[in-house]
């Protein structure tokens, strides 16, 4: 099969630290004390901004910040036909034993957000294309292909609300028909992007790295669901929502496992519960998996990676914002060149040229970066990505 390049061997996964100003607007908006226009030509200025200072520092891709929406998640399903937005979300209505319910629980906070669907959905009007050109636009055309947006996975609700919650069931009789619809909304959506310039796009999906936890499979056999036919569901719908994208859109996957603090997160344990599924049944180009910790395991999973796919490896990370040392990151890259060449039967130096590195998540994923974190620290972060991307691979860093 034909192998995608990277855009970039170093890269960055979006969120970048919010101002207090564009924090400030999006807290009025939801009061009603300022209009939405008002609220998109901050976020407008907000994002040009940014941009600005990440070509100062050299960074790429390119992202808005995500300063264009309130979530990582929000701005799409809730703008489609049939969905209705619930913000906060009352409890009877999520799933109470999934892990970032029980975190956010346990930890006193309030699910922020969900869309459920009532109704058949429908595309009427493109959910994004505002936003990506918003961020678009403060480009010369030239360099829209190094620009990167993100968008949520099709996944997200249906495994966070309460089993019947999540769609209506005069509507969808089950999860095949929903997601269906969901994927006709994803293709609609990718092809009004792409004709508005877009090449490198990212989702970002948290849920998947669940099924690397047991305390998320036992948690859904509780519920009387078959994690196997649920992680196959969802991949299912992955590749379905991605399909028929044109060949020169990138478009990558990045598994979080949760970026509240450094004491908080929704999912732990190696990749191996799910790996060799996982990079051989996803239609992706570019997978961005976290390894900041040693909550992720071990490189061992790399091993099933295609050799006509392509990895980053997050291994510095926003919770914190210490720098790493310099020679241990590459060290690390090291490491998993070895494991994936070893299991492509490549050379190390041809692994090398599928292997990215960044930041393991975004810096503000949630519109709150973690403590400690400032704009001097989080380009620090940036700088070292990309300082040790130009030394593995100085002829295209």
């Amino acid at each position: 099969m034909p192998v995608t390049k990277l855009p970039f061997h170093a890269d960055h996964i979006g969120s970048l630290i919010r101002p207090a100003s564009l924090a400030e607007a999006q807290a009025k908006a939801d009061a009603g004390t300022i209009s939405a226009d008002d609220l998109r030509s901050l976020q407008r200025d907000e994002i040009t901004k940014i941009v600005a200072a990440q070509k100062a520092n050299g960074v790429r891709a390119i992202s808005s910040g995500e300063f264009d929406r309130k979530y990582y998640f929000s701005g799409f399903f809730e703008k489609l036909g049939g969905f209705r937005e619930v913000d906060p979300v009352p409890w009877d209505l999520v799933r109470l034993s999934a892990p970032p319910i029980a975190a956010l629980k346990k930890a006193g906070k309030q699910y922020p957000m969900a869309a459920l669907c009532e109704g058949k959905i429908t595309y009427e009007k493109s959910p994004y294309l505002e936003n990506w050109i918003m961020l678009r636009d403060t480009l010369p055309k030239e360099q829209w292909g190094e620009a990167k947006f993100t968008m949520p996975p099709p996944c997200y609700f249906h495994l966070r609300l309460a089993p019947g919650k999540c769609y209506n069931t005069d509507v969808y009789p089950n999860d095949d028909a929903f997601f269906a619809d969901v994927a006709a909304a994803y293709q609609k959506e990718l092809k009004t992007l792409y004709d508005a310039g877009l090449r490198n796009l990212q989702i970002d999906d948290p849920t998947l790295a669940y099924f690397c936890s047991e305390e998320m499979l036992e948690s859904l056999r509780g519920d009387g669901v078959d994690p196997d036919k649920l992680f196959e569901a969802y991949i299912k719908a992955h590749n379905d929502c991605i399909a028929g994208r044109p060949d020169d859109m990138h478009v990558g996957l990045h598994i979080c496992r949760g970026n509240f603090s450094k004491s908080m997160h929704f999912s732990e344990g190696s990749y191996e519960k799910i790996a060799e599924r996982f990079f051989k049944s996803l239609n992706y180009d570019t997978f961005f998996l976290e390894y900041d910790n040693m909550r992720s395991g071990g490189f061992e999973p790399l091993r099933f990676l295609p050799a006509h796919k392509n990895v980053v490896l997050g291994v510095v990370t926003t919770k914190d914002p210490e720098l790493e040392d310099r020679a241990l990151i590459k060290q690390r890259i090291e490491e998993a060149a070895a494991i994936i060449a070893k299991g492509q039967g490549r050379t190390v130096k041809e692994a090398l040229e599928n292997i990215g590195i960044s930041p393991q998540c975004g810096f503000a994923s949630v519109a709150i970066g973690a403590e400690g974190m400032t704009d001097e620290k989080m380009f620090a972060k940036l700088k070292l990505v990309k300082d040790i991307a130009t030394e593995l691979w100085p002829d295209r860093p």
